[in-house]
């Protein structure tokens, strides 16, 4: 068996992911899956000739395959990603792609980095903080920097801000990584090529000003008179000299025996153990690839975007099994998915659930399915992807109805009695164990409007009244943090009366469970932040419309901040604060989602009072909550327990509006269950 080694400049690497390339990314590759922080590392790395390991690359016919080395390759390739040139949206597998800089004059590095350099993103224009580059900025320099665009007259739409638009911040004089390599193609001296950066800098906007370029300094003029010659002699060491170990072998070590039928995986998951490693769903989607090459891309534009393609193959193939058997498959390991793909049933009917074009087909089940979930067409698409990643199960449910009635009505109606049990058993109940008992009554028809015929208190399904929560919540708040319900609690019947006690259980065990449930509904309801998002659905369709949170980049922060109405500093490590105010200042109805930009978090210190001096729908803040908001002043910062009525009007603004926040949902739901 023949390998042969060998060491790759730099520079070669950026053609690696072109669609012309001699070397091409193979079937059991994952998409890109690093952070920005580690981008930014590895050019340091880079600069400071740190040795980065090998590639590995396997002959297939006329091509070499990268079978080991993609994400370092991936990252390279995008120092020399140019949004000022052309219209290049996509490297390899990475989408929305990111922008490299690097600060040519930083004022400051940290202890492990000797190089700065900036990736900025879709999610975060603005990129991450020099000091601890795994952070976001903080908001007021998120603030400062996007009123800096001249063209960016919506602040809160900044994740729509194309790559030549994203400009670093923390950092002094950042230039496009792109311009300082690029220029040494065409220049071989330091005064050509400084001269080439200078004029392609001039698509950085004039009144591009990084956080710590002084006042009286513009960027361009400071640029101009700065020394670049060290970094000049560096940067043409780098590409001339940088070079990687780079290893061929024979194609015939990634398959198994040498039988084309079936992919190897060992050889991908100890090349993965050192660094990001591939996780079982990766591996599944990747054996798939290289097993069905023919309907990888189909794969990849299913679902637009809301359900990774590794997630797609995995629900088909349990979907696929759960038919063939007659009995639901709650997971396929990766060993089974190996023993399965080579059988011609499951491959055939994997590949035409996946390939054809019905109203039964895979591409279609998942747009009903997700269609179902958006409600109306208001419910967010984060809080659509939470509920597909959290419980896969309750999606393969709905998955398995609609293949089985395709020619059903979907009338508002029935989507909104559908939305009702999947969001409602999700979020207080045990949305895995309904499909577990109850997957062979999910063909039926009317199946979401059927009463269970089972003890299903794990299920549970059912919501108390709004004005029957609230009147609990507040009437505990007077005696402090426990909200242990009892029969004595005049909430208890609404609380019991959809769940009598079965001939099972004695007095004793129902009572602790109905007890035990309400605490678990409770928590459920009060830590829940995506009710919030719920209530604010019109603010987050605005605002984040087209925020897509399945990235091929790990850039994983939301676009919005989760902000305190009552200041977190004002509670937290303070002395003598009293327990309910403690308790309460964590609870739903504390929290609202924000533009991470947003003018009026400009201070996260301001009161309550100052913050709602105008209303504004945009946060569900109503006249209820509201009259108590306004009571909570400057005056009022850490609420001791000597205080207690400040301790009330505190809890009393904040039980109200988590109540404000559950009768949205109770308004939607209920009345379908």
């Amino acid at each position: 068996m023949e390998m042969r080694i060998f060491e790759t400049h730099l520079g070669d690497i950026k053609d690696w992911l072109s669609k012309d390339s001699e070397v091409e990314l193979p079937a059991m590759q994952r998409g890109f899956v690093w952070k920005p922080s580690q981008i930014e590392n590895l050019w340091d790395s880079v600069f400071r000739e740190f040795p980065m390991g090998s590639f590995l690359l396997t002959a297939t016919g006329e091509h070499l395959m990268l079978i080991d080395g993609q994400q370092r390759a991936t990252s390279l390739a995008l120092g020399y990603y140019n949004p000022w040139e052309g219209d290049v949206q996509q490297l390899g597998n990475v989408k929305n792609l990111p922008v490299i800089w690097m600060d040519v004059s930083p004022v400051s590095v940290t202890e492990n980095s000797e190089y700065v350099f900036r990736v900025v993103t879709r999610s975060h224009p603005w990129g991450y903080q020099l000091i601890n580059n795994r952070k976001v900025l903080s908001v007021p320099d998120r603030r400062a920097a996007a009123s800096q665009l001249d063209v960016f007259f919506d602040v809160e739409m900044y994740t729509k801000l194309s790559p030549s638009q994203r400009l670093p911040f923390d950092a002094h004089l950042p230039v496009p990584l792109c311009f300082l390599l690029g220029a040494l193609k065409t220049t071989d001296n330091y005064t050509d090529w400084k001269k080439e950066i200078l004029n392609k800098c001039k698509a950085i906007p004039v009144n591009y000003h990084p956080k710590h370029l002084s006042k009286n300094e513009l960027y361009h003029a400071a640029l101009d008179s700065c020394d670049l010659s060290l970094l000049y002699e560096r940067i043409a060491h780098i590409d001339k000299n940088y070079l990687i170990p780079t290893i061929t072998i024979d194609n015939q070590l990634i398959l198994r025996n040498g039988d084309n039928s079936e992919v190897n995986p060992t050889l991908f998951v100890r090349l993965n153990s050192g660094g990001t490693q591939l996780e079982g769903e990766e591996l599944i989607y990747s054996i798939y690839k290289a097993v069905c090459p023919s309907t990888k891309d189909l794969v990849e534009s299913i679902a637009n975007n809301i359900i990774p393609p590794s997630k797609i193959i995995t629900l088909a193939s349990r979907l696929i099994l759960s038919n063939l058997n007659n009995r639901f498959y709650n997971n396929i390991s990766l060993t089974q998915f190996q023993r399965e793909i080579v059988k011609d049933d499951f491959k055939k009917a994997l590949e035409s659930l996946i390939g054809e074009e019905s109203e039964s087909s895979l591409r279609s089940l998942i747009d009903k399915s997700i269609a179902i979930l958006k409600y109306d067409g208001t419910i967010p698409d984060t809080i659509v992807k939470k509920l597909i990643k959290d419980s896969p199960d309750g999606f393969l449910l709905l998955l398995n109805w609609l293949q089985n009635n395709s020619d059903i009505s979907l009338t508002p109606k029935l989507k909104a009695q559908v939305c009702s049990r999947l969001y409602t058993n999700y979020w207080f109940g045990d949305l895995n164990y309904i499909v577990r008992v109850l997957w062979s009554e999910s063909t039926r028809e009317d199946f979401w409007t059927i009463p269970y015929q089972n003890d299903n208190y794990l299920a549970q399904k059912h919501l108390v009244t709004p004005d029957a929560l609230e009147d609990f919540l507040l009437r505990k708040a007077e005696e402090g943090v426990d909200l242990s319900i009892s029969p004595e609690d005049s909430v208890w019947q609404e609380w019991t009366s959809k769940d009598p006690k079965p001939d099972s259980l004695s007095e004793d065990d129902y009572l602790v469970r109905m007890k035990e449930g309400w605490s678990n509904f409770l928590w459920r309801l009060l830590s829940n932040n995506y009710l919030v998002l719920l209530a604010q659905r019109e603010y987050i369709n605005r605002t984040f419309k087209d925020y897509n949170q399945v990235e091929d980049l790990q850039d994983t922060e939301r676009p919005w901040d989760w902000d305190h109405i009552y200041p977190e500093s004002w509670v937290y490590y303070k002395q003598r604060i009293d327990d309910r105010t403690r308790y309460w200042e964590w609870r739903i109805g504390n929290f609202r989602a924000m533009s991470l930009t947003d003018n009026r978090s400009e201070n996260n210190n301001l009161s309550p009072s100052e913050r709602f001096a105008t209303t504004d729908d945009d946060y569900f803040i109503k006249e209820n909550d509201l009259f108590y908001w306004k009571q909570l002043t400057a005056d009022h910062k850490y609420i001791k327990n000597s205080d207690p009525e400040f301790v009330m009007i505190h809890a009393k603004a904040i039980i109200i509006r988590s109540v404000n926040i559950y009768r949205n949902l109770y308004n939607m739901f209920a009345p379908y269950i």
